[in-house]
This record gives C-alpha cells, sequence and structure tokens, in this order.
C-alpha cells in the first residue's frame, strides 16, 4: 500500500520527518543534515516566505544552482500552498523574464555568483528598482515582482535585494500547511512545438509517483544517491531527491557534475545509486583512476538514455547493474513507465516498461484518437491520477494537450506490446531532448531566422551517441554567411543547450504538394545521410 496516496506536501514531508528523524538526509560539501534537521529548515522556508507577504497560491519562483537551498524554498513554499515555479539556471535574459512573468512569479529566490552567472545581476538587468529600494520601486520588465530574495549576500550595489545569507532575526511562525492535494504546487516549463515554454501544473500528488517509481527501481532505505544533476530538472527533484526520501533514503549533492569528484565522493561517501546523462558515463569511465576505483557498491540508477549500447556500458562497464528505464513527461509529473531494476536487462533495453500504478497508457492514430493493436506505432496517450490540469494561463495548448475525458497527448510515437509494456520510438512534436532537456525546434528556427542573411530555418533532432539528442539546422540563406556566425547570433538569444550541433545551407525544403508544409521526416533523413558522410570521411 502506497502511504503517501492522498496526500500533501506538508503531510508527506511530515510523515517523512517523522518515520526517519534520525537518519541522514542530506551530505553537500561535507556538510549532514538528518531529515529531522531538513525538515526544520523547510519550514523556516516556510516561515520566511509567509513574513514576507507570500500566501497560498502565490508563486514563488525558485532560480539557483544546486545547494540545500533549492530544496528549502522548492518544499517550503509548496507545502505551505504556495506554488513553487522552477527556472531553469541556462536561460537567457528574455527567457527567464517570459517564464516569471507568464508564470506570475511575486517572490523570486535565487543565489549569488553560482560560477556561471550572478543571478541577482541578471535580475538587476531587467529590474532596476533592484539597485535601489527594491521591485516595486521600479519593476522594469517584470511588472508582477515584489520581492527578490538572495540566500548568499548580494552585491553591495542591489540594495533592493533581500540578504537571506543569515537566519532570521527572530523565530518567524510556520504557516498553515496546504489542505488540498489537487491544488497546483509547481510550475514547471515544458518546450513544446510552440515558440514559448508552457508552464505544466503539477499538484501534490508527486510523492505517491515516486513511491511507486521506487518499487520499480528497487530504492531502499539504506540507498546513497549520488545527485549532480541539475536540480530544476524532474530527473533531480522528483527522481532523486524525493524518490530516495520517501523511502528514508541519503542523497548526496553536488553542485555540478566533475568527473573526478564523482568519482571520489562515490567511494568515499558509499553511494549505491547515480542518476547519469550519457557524458558523464563516458566521463567516468575514461579517467585512469576509474580502473582502480572501487564502486562496488553501486546498483541501482536512472540514465537519460534509451540507447542499448549506453545500457550496457551503464550496466557493464560502470557498474550499474539495476538500471532502469522509464518514459514519462513533465506533464505527467515525471515517470509514467518504467521498467523493474531486477528484470533481465535485454528486457529492460527492449521498452520503458508498463505504466506505474493508476496511470494508464495507449497507443492511437494520431488522426483518428482511436487504439491501434498490440505491436502497431501510434501516439502514446496516457491517463490517470498524475496528469497536470492543464498549462498555467494556456488555455489553447491546454486543450491540444488533453482530451475532454482527461488523456494526454503526449505527441510521442510509440508502440505497446501485449503485456503492456511501452517502448518509446520518436516524437511526433516538433522538439527533441538533448542532454536531458527538451528543445522546441520552432523556437531555435526563430532564433536562427533572426539572422539578417537568413531567409528561412527548420531545425530536427537526430541521435547522437552521448548527448541523446542533438539539433540539425536547415537553412535557405539570403546572402553567404559561415555556420558559426548564424550559431553566435542566436547565441544571444537561446540557452547554450538549445543551439543546433549542424547547420546545412540548402537551397530549399522539401514539402508536401498542395499544403506546401515542410516535411521534416525528410529533412531528418537528410541529416542523417550528411552525418553517415562526415563519419564516413573522418574514418578516411
Amino acid at each position: 500500500m502506497n502511504p503517501y496516496a492522498g496526500k500533501t506536501y506538508a503531510e508527506s514531508l511530515d510523515l517523512i520527518a517523522s518515520r526517519f528523524a534520525q537518519r541522514e538526509a542530506l551530505v553537500f560539501n561535507g556538510r549532514r543534515w538528518t531529515f529531522a534537521q531538513a525538515k526544520q529548515d523547510i519550514d523556516r522556508a516556510s516561515a520566511r516566505l509567509a513574513a514576507l507577504g507570500v500566501r497560498s497560491g502565490d508563486k514563488v519562483a525558485v532560480w539557483m544552482a544546486n545547494r540545500p537551498e533549492f530544496l528549502w524554498y522548492w518544499l517550503g513554499a509548496a507545502q505551505m500552498g504556495a506554488v513553487a515555479v522552477v527556472i531553469n539556471t541556462r536561460l537567457t535574459r528574455d527567457e527567464f523574464v517570459y517564464q516569471l512573468d507568464q508564470s506570475d512569479t511575486s517572490v523570486a529566490v535565487i543565489c549569488g555568483d553560482a560560477g556561471f552567472r550572478n543571478f541577482a545581476l541578471d535580475l538587476a538587468e531587467v529590474v532596476p528598482g533592484l539597485r535601489g529600494t527594491g521591485a516595486t520601486a521600479d519593476p522594469g520588465r517584470l511588472p508582477k515582482l515584489r520581492h527578490v530574495v538572495c540566500v548568499d549576500a548580494p552585491p553591495r550595489e542591489l540594495t533592493g535585494v533581500l540578504d537571506w545569507s543569515a537566519p532570521a532575526a527572530e523565530e518567524l511562525r510556520v504557516p498553515a500547511p496546504a489542505a488540498d492535494p489537487q491544488a497546483p504546487a509547481m510550475i514547471a516549463f515544458s518546450s513544446g512545438t510552440t515558440a514559448l515554454p508552457k508552464g505544466a501544473m503539477l499538484n501534490h500528488c508527486v510523492f505517491r509517483k515516486v513511491w511507486d517509481g521506487g518499487e520499480r527501481m528497487g530504492t531502499l532505505e539504506s540507498d546513497r544517491l549520488y545527485l549532480c544533476v541539475p536540480l530544476f530538472g524532474v530527473l533531480a527533484t522528483f527522481n532523486g531527491i524525493l524518490n530516495f526520501w520517501v523511502r528514508g533514503a541519503t542523497v548526496v549533492l553536488a553542485e555540478r557534475f566533475e568527473a573526478s569528484r564523482c568519482l571520489r565522493d562515490l567511494q568515499e561517501e558509499r553511494c549505491t545509486a547515480l542518476h547519469m546523462l550519457p557524458a558523464m558515463v563516458d566521463a567516468l569511465l575514461e579517467l585512469p583512476a576509474f580502473r582502480t576505483a572501487d564502486l562496488s557498491r553501486l546498483r541501482i540508477g536512472i540514465a537519460l538514455t534509451q540507447m542499448p549500447a549506453m545500457i550496457d556500458r551503464i550496466a557493464n562497464q560502470l557498474g550499474v547493474k539495476g538500471i532502469v528505464t522509464s518514459y514519462g513527461l513533465t506533464e505527467t509529473t515525471g515517470v509514467a513507465t518504467r521498467t523493474w531494476w531486477n528484470e533481465p536487462i535485454e528486457k529492460r533495453k527492449a521498452s520503458q516498461g508498463q505504466p506505474l500504478p493508476g496511470v494508464e497508457a495507449k497507443i492511437v492514430d494520431p488522426e483518428t484518437g482511436l487504439a491501434v493493436p498490440p505491436g502497431t506505432p501510434g501516439e502514446i496517450w496516457l491517463g490517470g491520477y498524475c496528469i497536470m490540469p492543464g498549462y498555467y494561463k494556456k488555455p489553447v495548448e491546454t486543450k491540444a494537450a488533453l482530451t475532454d475525458d482527461g488523456w494526454l497527448r503526449t505527441g510521442d510515437l510509440g508502440t505497446m506490446d501485449a503485456d503492456g509494456n511501452v517502448s518509446f520510438i520518436s516524437r511526433l512534436r516538433d522538439s527533441y531532448k538533448h542532454k536531458g532537456f527538451n528543445v522546441s525546434t520552432t523556437e531555435v528556427e526563430q532564433a536562427l531566422g533572426s539572422h539578417p542573411h537568413v531567409a528561412a530555418a527548420q531545425v530536427v533532432g537526430v541521435p547522437h551517441q552521448r548527448w541523446g539528442e542533438v539539433g540539425a539546422a536547415f537553412v535557405i540563406l539570403r546572402e553567404p554567411v559561415e555556420p558559426h556566425a548564424i550559431l553566435e547570433h542566436a547565441r544571444s538569444k537561446l540557452a547554450s543547450f538549445k543551439l543546433p550541433e549542424y547547420i546545412f545551407p540548402v537551397d530549399s525544403f522539401p514539402v508536401t504538394a498542395g499544403t506546401e508544409k515542410v516535411q521534416k521526416f525528410r529533412l531528418r533523413e537528410q541529416a542523417l545521410d550528411r552525418l553517415r558522410q562526415i563519419q564516413q570521411g573522418d574514418m578516411k
């Protein structure tokens, strides 16, 4: 029986803290928290937000690098009934401004200089009041933003940024907990086929979901997860932090992935689990020290890959024998289907497993919406308690994504066998996943097309051994221009993970006769042919 079914964030966190009070919950840069101590910090975050005027339903953006404060304010906001808006740390100025504004964020909680950007200074560029008496004095491009809170001491010139680097001066009252488990608790932005990202509203059901996902993964109370993937993604928050915490297991959190440090920490912290990107696997295996490292405790993990060769490398060379494969979306509160950790690896490579308890899946003809026979490719539709109620303030996009009876049209092509195992094939929508991040091809096409010498652009995703997928852009030029110049132009408009790997100048795009719609499947075939030619040339 799932002990978290029907519970809110507050109820679930209380249950975790009471069950596992003195067990180690978190390790970060040598500091350690028990579950009781972690709950105290979460409660303090709720109290500080409430003292600032945050109420149930208010939007609180959490925009910071990997660190414990991310967890305290994400969970602290959600347990008091506010809505945590999780922001990708890699976004460009226009991208983060759009997401903060579109989500109606009133309070942004940030860190200072994280080594790759200074969040406070970035916000001050668009909110002039932060250099004076606060966001409300001169909100600039973010008129709904009332407060910016920094968990580090902000730059001295930013007197309008609240400095929460030290504990509150007085003991504050913890606000009443959220009472409605169906109310939104998080907005997570998910790129799709439109140029502007959509904020999926997710409720409190995530604790029920991660408990069931952990059953398939084989998560135990004695496990210790090494987590270095970005906290703004559901791989880290849901499949990482909460998946392990609901069972009283420990998370060893790193600011970022560094191969040598990862290898050291895996041994010193006696880690049994690792969540991975394919590039991380390659980097670890290439370390000279890997050959003598003792990683015998590693047994389970998740990797953002569906490539059988990479799964074999993880199981046989890295030693994570219990690697699981999964399928899910942000809109389904993360994983929807999953294999079992102890199934034969050939079975785990062949599909992404069966739906979790309470989750439904079917494969339909994308044109008619009618179910297709087992083994027949079609669009994957998902249903059940974990489906988002919609995209925040996006009624048109919500109607396009959800059927009247609550099924989510995933836009993904897949099959289901007679036993209910789902296999993802490719994306029907114009998007692809690079380094674990969804990339909207429409957004990239608009950025490339804004170059004065580019008349039109089309982008497709193509498989990549290390990054999952990369972008291949086809451009029709008005005047000759080098591909690197087009990329440099787009770099100011797009986060780095959205930049295409390849740019191919062409005279025209393949189109459907009569409708003149661009045939992206033909472009993908052309991209694969060109890449094969490039590889053959390298081999020669």
